[in-house]
């Protein structure tokens, strides 16, 4: 099956969570078909059957109009070497509808749509989202609570497959990996990876850390490392230097994804405090490396975050909640080992890379037989 992906951005020169997804699904699925992607990035990949595609967001003044022009023209110019076009659809994915549907029609071309992204806003135009999804031929979501939202908007059947990558584990020993990073052997180490913006609380993991008190922070080792970059980076830095907690916090900045499990292999404690999540890939990959997380008691956590089975859960935008979870775990070093030790178990009895592209695979193939 020959699958075009189309992609604006993607992994490596963007290091978020979709673009990451669809560089390892690119990769799998070439094993056995031929695949296009249509990029802006500088993205290459080592199989000789992916044909990457770059494009010019920035052609005309407007981009929205840069990437409709560009991704409608290579379009056409391989419509007789691709069998189905795959589309990461997100909240502000507008543009796809203004020539996707048009193209289907003219090129009898069918598009799946892959959904991904925590924050579901509200369609603007709405008439545009809606067309691209009453011509999709098939639908993704990520999460279950993203089926539920998008089938109650579109009346569309959706799908859910979540959004899993071969997670590796980290073959350096901790002792290394910390001195490598300047911590001390034993600093007790809470990681937030990740997009550093309002949307994953990230100032709420930094109040709640600062709640602690520099005396207990000191005296029980404690250190936050934050692992990514995004607009409140620069003042959650601020607050960290008036508030004289550098020796406690320490910035890291974005890795690329082939040091990730090195990041988590190095931390004590995972925290992902966001709002709202779909299927996050970090939450999945601390569960993969048995790490104890505390989470937000909300939608696309709770779906694999049992509180006090395989993780804790803190009240959501509440720092002094997730202040306590830190201190309970903290002094309870039992049920940081039981909830790290369930969280693995959880993963592996649950998710599995292979299956992910095989579901992937089935759907084309559904897809293909009804033409």
């Amino acid at each position: 099956m020959n699958i075009l992906f189309i992609s604006t951005q993607l992994y490596p020169c963007k290091i978020g969570g979709v673009e990451i997804f669809n560089y390892y699904l690119i990769n799998a699925l070439a094993r056995n078909h031929d695949i296009w992607v249509i990029t802006s990035c500088n993205t290459s990949f080592n199989q000789k059957n992916i044909n990457v595609i770059k494009i010019n967001p920035k052609k005309f003044i407007s981009q929205k109009l840069s990437v409709i022009y560009e991704h409608s023209k290579n379009i056409l110019e391989i419509k007789d070497k691709i069998g189905i076009v795959h589309i990461p659809y997100m909240s502000r994915s507008w543009p796809y509808g203004c020539y996707l549907p048009i193209l289907k029609k003219i090129c009898d071309l069918p598009y799946i749509l892959s959904l991904h992204g925590g924050a579901m806003l509200p369609w603007k135009p709405k008439f545009v989202h809606k067309l691209l999804f009453q011509n999709a031929d098939a639908i993704i979501a990520v999460s279950e609570t993203m089926k539920r939202e998008y089938e109650k908007r579109s009346g569309r059947e959706i799908k859910v497959i979540p959004p899993l990558i071969p997670f590796k584990k980290s073959g350096v020993s901790k002792s290394k990996l910390r001195e490598k990073f300047g911590f001390k052997k034993d600093d007790k180490i809470i990681l937030s990876l990740g997009s550093i913006n309002k949307i994953k609380g990230s100032d709420i993991l930094l109040n709640a850390f600062m709640l602690l008190g520099e005396d207990y922070i000191k005296n029980r080792q404690i250190r936050l490392l934050y692992v990514g970059d995004g607009v409140m980076k620069n003042n959650l830095k601020e607050e960290v230097n008036y508030n004289s907690f550098e020796s406690y916090v320490k910035f890291l900045g974005n890795v690329s994804h082939e040091k990730v499990p090195e990041m988590f292999k190095l931390a004590d404690i995972f925290v992902i405090p966001s709002m709202f999540e779909a299927t996050p890939i970090s939450l999945l990959e601390a569960m993969f490396n048995g790490l104890p997380i505390i989470g937000t008691n909300t939608e696309g956590i709770t779906n694999l975050i049992s509180a006090n089975v395989n993780g804790l859960l803190f009240e959501k935008n509440n720092y002094k909640s997730l202040m306590n979870k830190i201190k309970k775990l903290i002094s309870e070093n039992d049920l940081m080992m039981k909830v790290g030790r369930k969280a693995e178990e959880y993963f592996k009895k649950s998710f599995n890379f292979e299956n992910v592209v095989s579901d992937h695979i089935k759907l084309y193939e559904q897809v293909a037989r009804k033409r």
